[in-house]
């Protein structure tokens, strides 16, 4: 985690007599569970959203139907966008081979290259608290820990924080990977999660959800930073995941505890 400070005009976070200037955010997999709620949040708070999915998004006039395995309509779909949100891609643990590697590798590497060639200042990738599964969590697990995985989908997403992290050295944008928590995208999943000994507290709720990218898309942060950063609600029981950084640097506190802010009757 790059420890460096945001500030001045050279920001993404502009402003003017104080209030933030509206953005133009690409959302992709806008159609599904996340993707949706976050496009509701950033419309509600003045921000141009434009969708990318395989099917046309609800309540998203800009949106354009396509796959992330398309580079050239990525490519396209990137264009004139200030920010871009990645949430497309294989939600779960699959075969690598044949569900994983094409979306959450190839179709990744086409969204990062489309958000740097078309001049995109702030990418925000959706990683997983999948990526800390390996830790014991007697106490609740840091950032400073570092990943410990436990299947393959956690290391695509390892991939995607690692992908960032250049992409922010590189090519001067800031980036922020979100470890998100478990978000129920079904009533079986949101059954699931109740069911796990730990799913209630790494629970993330799609209000907290729709809360978090927003302050990801308006955090103060400089060309080059790159933050990888937890975003859950708040435990039921015992804190698993240490979200302080979370807070101090963009601000985002959970409202949601298990089940509230979840759409499934359980």
């Amino acid at each position: 985690m790059v420890a460096q400070q945001g500030g001045g005009a050279a920001c993404f976070a502009e402003s003017y007599n104080g209030l933030l200037m509206a953005k133009k955010i690409l959302v992709t997999g806008s159609a599904g569970g996340v993707g949706r709620v976050v496009s509701k949040e950033l419309t509600k708070a003045g921000h141009a959203v434009r969708g990318f999915d395989r099917v046309a998004t609800p309540g998203v006039d800009d949106s354009a139907v396509g796959d992330i395995l398309d580079r050239a309509a990525v490519l396209d779909a990137a264009a004139g966008m200030d920010a871009v949100i990645h949430l497309a891609a294989t939600p779960d643990e699959s075969d690598f081979l044949g569900d994983l590697i094409e979306p959450n590798v190839r179709g990744l590497y086409h969204v990062c290259d489309a958000a740097q060639r078309q001049g995109v200042r702030r990418l925000i990738l959706a990683s997983s608290v999948q990526v800390v599964f390996g830790h014991d969590w007697s106490t609740p697990v840091r950032l400073e820990d570092g990943p410990r995985v436990v299947n393959h989908y956690a290391l695509t997403k390892l991939w995607a924080e690692d992908l960032g992290e250049m992409y922010a050295r590189i090519y001067e944008m800031s980036v922020i990977a979100a470890r998100l928590g478990w978000l129920p995208r079904s009533k079986e999943h949101a059954e699931e999660l109740q069911a796990s000994p730990f799913g209630t507290d790494v629970y993330l709720s799609h209000g907290d959800a729709g809360r978090f990218f927003l302050a990801c898309v308006e955090a103060d942060l400089a060309p080059g930073q790159f933050e990888a950063l937890f975003a859950t609600s708040k435990p039921a029981g015992q804190e698993k995941i240490d979200i302080s950084a979370t807070e101090k640097l963009i601000g985002y506190r959970p409202r949601d505890r298990w089940p509230e802010g979840q759409p499934y009757i359980v």
